[in-house]
C-alpha cells in the first residue's frame, strides 16, 4: 500500500486548474510571488534579529470571544482555541507554528496559513504553515486563485480566500507585501564582511611570524632563505630543542597574539542597518532591554503583529453571518508584563481600586501561579471608590431614612 506524503495529508489528491489564466491586478503585471530572501537568513545578523522578533511572538495567548451588548466573553468549550492555544495540527505546537509564522512575516513580507476543514461536519481540523516555492495568482473561472507550488513539485490550486495572508510592506502589489530590494546592498556587504572575517582568521591561524631579511634580496632568495629558516628552525626533526639560531642576516620576530582584528565601524554599520530594517534593537536581540525599550518593542512591532493575526484570522476562520453574531479571533500578549516594575504595580493598583481587575489577573502579572476558582475569579475594590448611581446619595448624605414619607403613610411620632 502507498504511503501518504505530507503534501496528500494537507491538501488530500493533487488539484490543479486545467482552465486558468494570469490574473490581472491594478497596480502591477506581478502576480507570482517566491519567497526568495537571498541568503539574508543564512547571515547570523539577519537570523539574530528575526529570531529576538519570532521568539517574542510566539508567546502568544489566541482567544475565540464574542462580542455583543458593548462587552465581549470568551467562549466556553470552543474547538477554536484547542487548536489556537496548543496543537494547531498533529505535527506541530503553538509555539513553533507562531514562530514559524512571524519568521516568514519578517523573511518574505509574506507568510501564509492553510486551514482544513472536515468535509462532513464543516469544522476546523487543523491550521498549516504554508511555504511554497512560488505563489501564482491565476483566474480560474472568474475566481481569484492561488497556484501553489511546492519544493518537490506538486501542484495545488485553491481559492485565495481559503488563504489566511499576513504581510509587510504593502504598496506595489495589490495582493503580495514588497520584496526586500532595499537592504540588498548590506546584505551582500554583510556576507562579504563574514568571508573577509572567516578568511582573515585563518591567516592570522596559519602566520607563525616575521623574517626579515637585513639585505636587499631577489624574490627567489626570499622564498629559498624562508624556507631554509623553517625547515632549520621550525620543524621538531631539525630543532627538536626548540632553539631558533640566527646571525645579523635574519631577524625573526614570532606572532604571539593570534586575535582577529575587528573592523568595527563596518561591523556597527552592518549591524545598525539590519536591526533598523527589521525594528530591532541590540538589546532586544541580547536580551538585555530595559522595561522601557521591551514595551517600545512590543508596542511598536508585537501588537501590530498581533492585530494583523487577529483580523486575518477572524476573516479567515469566520464566514459573514459568525462575524455578525460577534465571533471573533483575537490575539493578545501580555504588555503589562514587559513594564518595570513600579509602573506595573501604579497600573495594577489604579486597576484594583475601581475593581477593574482580578486576583488572578494581578497574580498572572507578576508571574506568579493563579489561585484559580472562586477566589481567583474575585475582583477587589477599594472603598474610596463609590458607585456612580449613588454619588449624590454619597455627598449629600441622603439615606432611604430621610426621605419624606410617601402619600398615605404614617409618621412617627
Amino acid at each position: 500500500m502507498r504511503k501518504r506524503g505530507l503534501f496528500e495529508i494537507i491538501f488530500g489528491k493533487n488539484k490543479n486548474a486545467n482552465t486558468a489564466e494570469q490574473y490581472h491586478l491594478l497596480n502591477t503585471y506581478q502576480t507570482l510571488f517566491a519567497p526568495f530572501s537571498g541568503n539574508a537568513y543564512d547571515i547570523n545578523t539577519v537570523r539574530a534579529a528575526v529570531d529576538a522578533f519570532a521568539r517574542r511572538c510566539a508567546d502568544v495567548r489566541p482567544r475565540h470571544i464574542r462580542r455583543g451588548e458593548g462587552k465581549f466573553a470568551d467562549v466556553a468549550n470552543s474547538r477554536y482555541n484547542s487548536l489556537l492555544q496548543f496543537r494547531p495540527n498533529p505535527y506541530t505546537t503553538a509555539y513553533k507554528f507562531y514562530y514559524r509564522l512571524a519568521t516568514q512575516y519578517k523573511i518574505y513580507n509574506n507568510a501564509f496559513v492553510y486551514p482544513v476543514w472536515n468535509a462532513a461536519t464543516g469544522a476546523l481540523e487543523a491550521l498549516y504553515n504554508v511555504n511554497a516555492s512560488s505563489i501564482e495568482l491565476i483566474n480560474v473561472s472568474g475566481e481569484l486563485c492561488c497556484k501553489m507550488t511546492f519544493a518537490t513539485g506538486n501542484v495545488y490550486t485553491l481559492p485565495y480566500t481559503d488563504l489566511i495572508h499576513i504581510g509587510r510592506n504593502f504598496n506595489d502589489n495589490d495582493i503580495f507585501g514588497d520584496s526586500n530590494k532595499p537592504i540588498t546592498a548590506v546584505l551582500a556587504t554583510a556576507n562579504t564582511f563574514n568571508q573577509s572575517m572567516g578568511k582573515m582568521a585563518e591567516l592570522v591561524s596559519v602566520v607563525r611570524g616575521i623574517l626579515k631579511v637585513q639585505s636587499t634580496t631577489k624574490t627567489d632568495d626570499l622564498n629559498r632563505r624562508r624556507d631554509d629558516f623553517i625547515r632549520d628552525n621550525l620543524k621538531m626533526d631539525n630543532n627538536g630543542a626548540g632553539v631558533i639560531v640566527t646571525d645579523n642576516k635574519y631577524e625573526y620576530t614570532p606572532i604571539t597574539d593570534k586575535q582577529t582584528p575587528i573592523p568595527t565601524g563596518q561591523l556597527a554599520y552592518i549591524k545598525s542597518e539590519i536591526y533598523d530594517y527589521f525594528g530591532v534593537s541590540e538589546e532586544i536581540v541580547q536580551n538585555k532591554e530595559t522595561p522601557e525599550q521591551a514595551s517600545s518593542f512590543y508596542n511598536g512591532e508585537i501588537a501590530p503583529f498581533y492585530a494583523q493575526l487577529s483580523q486575518a484570522f477572524t476573516n479567515g476562520l469566520f464566514s459573514a453571518r459568525e462575524m455578525g453574531y460577534g465571533n471573533e479571533i483575537i490575539f493578545e500578549g501580555n504588555s503589562l508584563q514587559n513594564e518595570k516594575l513600579s509602573d506595573k504595580t501604579t497600573a495594577l493598583k489604579f486597576l484594583a481600586d475601581i475593581g477593574a481587575i482580578t486576583v488572578d489577573n494581578v497574580l498572572l502579572a507578576y508571574n506568579m501561579s493563579p489561585l484559580g476558582g472562586e477566589e481567583g475569579a474575585r475582583r477587589v475594590q477599594t472603598l474610596n471608590m463609590v458607585n456612580a448611581d449613588r454619588a449624590d446619595e454619597y455627598q449629600l448624605g441622603d439615606s432611604s431614612d430621610n426621605q419624606p414619607p410617601q402619600e398615605g403613610g404614617e409618621e412617627e411620632e
